[in-house]
């Protein structure tokens, strides 16, 4: 997830029941509904096990590789193509006479002839051409290495943010969720577990998770943590949300050698901008979401979801059942035709499409159109 909005805001560096779902203490209207043996009755859909079969680390990475949204990698693929595509046409507009060192060139040309005996005008254009390449290619060179320390820059500015204004999960500091962090990281077999922080962000709901060197860490916004902690006493949502978010780190989401490809695509409007890094980007979410429901077993999904739907006070009271009757209900052509655009550009899918493809018992690769 992004920093900027859980369910669908832009990430900064590119930015969720069976029966018994809850951990809830206190029984709500909307109990009923989930604890139906099904989907809340609906056909085709499923609220999860009975009961959470044993999970090793072997069982989860083989459910993660078989759930994995099948669009991601060729998408992954076609990103890293067009960002080699967009150096290859940094450089031939350098190289060609469309960049700022053809200026350089003239300059070069017009002092080399006044003052230059023995080569004609075309062998002094080889040389001032081959003496351009070079430059231009150094200079190439040069600006990916400033991307790259430029988005380091950026990434240590947000753990920074972490170390000035959070609360880091640990044994004495939300316990609860430090303890899923080791069953989590153990489950996946990462070779360090990240870092939690929990921090206020003024009511918004929220989470994501980045990368520093030698290390991953996952911000949980204090709203979310609430849940626990106050009225529902409910933490498999949050659970739920870590485990997401501990998805992208397993999937290599965070990582700067996967997201600067995405940066180099942004030189590529429209297609690249508009189009490619958004439906990339919603893969990579359903991906995630798979991740989560290895790791705990499909528990809290339903909640989670609904939570981004209706709110931290609300979403207990939600008819999952009724939400998608009327979302999917038969609408005419340019309602649909507008949903459809809204989720094209979309970095996360919108929620009906992703609540139908957490809640799909087949476990099939969620709508990215």
């Amino acid at each position: 997830m992004d920093k900027n909005n859980y369910n669908k805001g832009n990430s900064p560096i590119q930015p969720a029941d069976h029966v018994g779902f809850s951990s809830s203490v206190n029984s709500t209207p909307s109990d009923s509904y989930r604890n139906a043996g099904s989907f809340c009755g609906t056909p085709g859909f499923a609220s999860g096990p009975m009961n959470i079969p044993p999970r090793t680390p072997q069982s989860v990475r083989d459910e993660i590789r078989r759930t994995r949204h099948k669009m991601e990698l060729p998408l992954y693929f076609l990103l890293i193509i067009l960002g080699l595509i967009a150096v290859a046409v940094i450089f031939f507009r350098e190289t060609q006479g469309e960049g700022i060192l053809v200026e350089l060139r003239t300059a070069i040309e017009e002092v080399l002839t006044e003052g230059v005996s023995g080569l004609d005008g075309t062998e002094l254009s080889a040389v001032v051409g081959m003496m351009i390449l070079i430059l231009s290619l150094i200079l190439g060179v040069g600006s990916l290495i400033a991307l790259f320390v430029l988005m380091l820059v950026q990434l240590y500015q947000l753990y920074a943010d972490q170390m000035s204004y959070s609360i880091r999960v640990s044994e004495r500091n939300f316990p609860e969720i430090y303890a899923k962090v080791k069953e989590y990281t153990w489950l996946l077999h990462l070779r360090k577990e990240p870092e939690v922080y929990v921090q206020q962000m003024n009511g918004q709901l929220n989470a994501f998770s980045a990368w520093v060197p030698g290390k991953t860490f996952i911000q949980l916004n204090a709203e979310i943590v609430d849940l626990a902690y106050m009225e529902h006493k409910d933490f498999d949502p949050i659970y739920f949300v870590m485990a997401h978010e501990m998805g992208h780190i397993y999937l290599h989401h965070v990582q700067i050698y996967y997201t600067i490809w995405a940066v180099l695509v942004n030189f590529i409007p429209l297609l690249g901008t508009n189009i490619l890094l958004p439906a990339l980007s919603r893969s990579r979410e359903y991906s995630a979401d798979r991740v989560a429901q290895a790791l705990t077993g499909g528990v809290g999904q339903e909640d989670c979801m609904m939570l981004l739907a209706a709110g931290r006070h609300a979403y207990k009271y939600i008819d999952t059942r009724e939400y998608l009757r009327n979302i999917t209900a038969n609408h005419n052509f340019i309602e649909r035709f507008a949903r459809w655009c809204t989720n094209l550009v979309a970095s996360h899918p919108i929620t009906p499409f992703r609540v139908r493809a957490i809640l799909d018992p087949d476990k099939k690769s969620g709508r990215l159109l």
